[in-house]
């Protein structure tokens, strides 16, 4: 079987995973060896009450290890098909004291890595991590993200599922111990090392056809004395991150930008999404440049503010498109709606003492009914005018207003949008589930 790391040639392609932002993935533990154990009690800020908690860990059965994954979702379906339940994961999504113990905790890492994949988003999940070298001072530091994606079901062991989670951050865990500070230094040797153990990792796993693998990492290394960690520029609300990879050069985004033909914008979908694949294909090292420098906002060539659009809307939709298209070729299943997905910056203002602010995370999902015949404008046209209109909102809503908005009258309003930029060729949906709205609940009486 070809190794799914380099099977997944979609530029921009892998959303939420570790780069210049993380968006809601699971870390990974710390450098220690640490046994999961089993909490005696709730942590003290839990949400749940002792009967509550005991709910839920009622759906880790007798054996549920030796199941499949389809015998467990089946099981895990027929007993929580009540608003009881309902409730209950909804708070367990929101309990923040529980998921700190999920790395060292037996019942937290059933609840958090294991009763998911009963849930909606099962299929395919993506972890991530960081590990740090052990000296005192500067420290070496790579970061990884991995995606595991069920082909099986009917088939794949929940044991052997989280044995090949655990097994990956163990690897990955350990890419750093007893290295010295000159082997710390040197980032060609370091990310050799990785890339060998991923190799070996990914050909063990994805020999199967029941689970499949897909493993990024970066690599900052230790710096010599006196210099400075790598860090990348400011991204678009204004932090500093870290970058996953190199700079994109003239030369990557002069073959990008060959693409932008003056009729790109009249070619089907299917049409241009192809001449993008054979683009990274042809070179995925250049593609995972241009993916750094759009994820972190962080160029080190000039491009024109019309070249830039291109990149961030054409090239980003039709990238994620292609991912899909990859993944359905690889599991002979129906490609899934393409997904964009964005946290909103945040609105905050000083009130006295206290901050008064507002968030908004949004995920839509858009289906093209036929990509043969639906053009490249039209898509930019209509997602596009989506994502712009939702910034518009955004941007145009007082705090004040927002203040007074629950996260229904948020989802109204990004329904009424889609709504609005749908049409009988493309149909935009919001994910109601994947929309978070907060707020403070008050200004402060002055």
């Amino acid at each position: 079987m070809k190794k799914y790391l380099s099977f997944v040639p979609a530029v921009l392609l892998i959303v939420g995973l570790a780069g210049c932002g993380e968006q809601g993935n699971t870390p990974a533990p710390d450098n220690s060896s640490t046994p999961i154990r089993t909490q005696a009690t709730l942590p003290a800020d839990a949400s749940f009450t002792s009967q509550e908690y005991e709910k839920l860990l009622e759906l880790r059965f007798d054996g549920y290890e030796e199941m499949t994954v389809a015998e467990f979702r089946g099981k895990v379906g027929a007993s929580t098909d009540t608003k009881e339940y309902t409730d209950l994961f909804e708070q367990l999504s929101k309990d923040t004291a529980l998921q700190e113990l999920k790395d060292t905790d037996e019942d937290a890492e059933f609840l958090f890595y294991i009763l998911p994949l009963a849930g909606d988003d099962w299929k395919t999940r993506s972890y991530s991590g960081e590990v740090t070298s052990s000296y005192t001072g500067d420290k070496a530091r790579l970061e990884y993200s991995f995606t595991l994606t069920i082909l099986n079901p009917d088939v794949l062991l929940v044991k052997d599922y989280n044995d090949t989670r655990l097994g990956v951050m163990s690897v990955m865990q350990d890419t750093l111990r007893n290295k010295t500070k000159d082997e710390l230094r040197d980032e060609t040797a370091i990310r050799a090392d990785v890339q060998f153990q991923i190799d070996h990792l990914l050909q063990d796993t994805n020999q199967t056809a029941e689970l499949s693998a897909a493993i990024e990492f970066a690599y900052f290394p230790l710096p010599a004395a006196g210099e400075k960690q790598q860090v990348s520029g400011a991204n678009e609300q204004g932090d500093q991150e870290s970058r996953r990879g190199g700079y994109g050069t003239k030369e990557d985004y002069q073959s990008l930008l060959a693409l932008k033909t003056p009729d790109y914008t009249s070619m089907s979908v299917a049409d241009f999404n192809a001449k993008l694949l054979a683009w990274a294909d042809e070179d995925f090292s250049r593609m995972e440049r241009v993916d750094a420098d759009m994820l972190c906002n962080d160029f080190q060539v000039s491009l024109s503010e019309e070249d830039l659009a291109f990149i961030r809307l054409t090239v980003y939709l039709s990238g994620t498109e292609n991912g899909e298209f990859v993944q359905s070729s690889y599991t002979n299943e129906v490609e899934a709606d393409t997904v964009y997905q964005q946290s909103l910056p945040q609105k905050l203002e000083r009130d006295g003492e206290q901050p008064v602010w507002c968030d908004l995370y949004y995920q839509f999902s858009y289906h093209i009914a036929d990509k043969e015949k639906v053009t490249i404008g039209e898509r930019d046209r209509l997602v596009g005018g989506m994502v712009r209109d939702i910034q518009r909102f955004w941007d145009e809503t007082t705090l004040d207003e927002l203040l007074t908005m629950t996260e229904d009258d948020a989802i109204s309003k990004l329904t009424s949008l889609a709504a609005e930029h749908s049409s009988d060729d493309i149909t935009i949906t919001i994910n109601a589930e994947r929309v978070h709205f907060e707020h403070t609940e008050e200004r402060r009486e002055m």
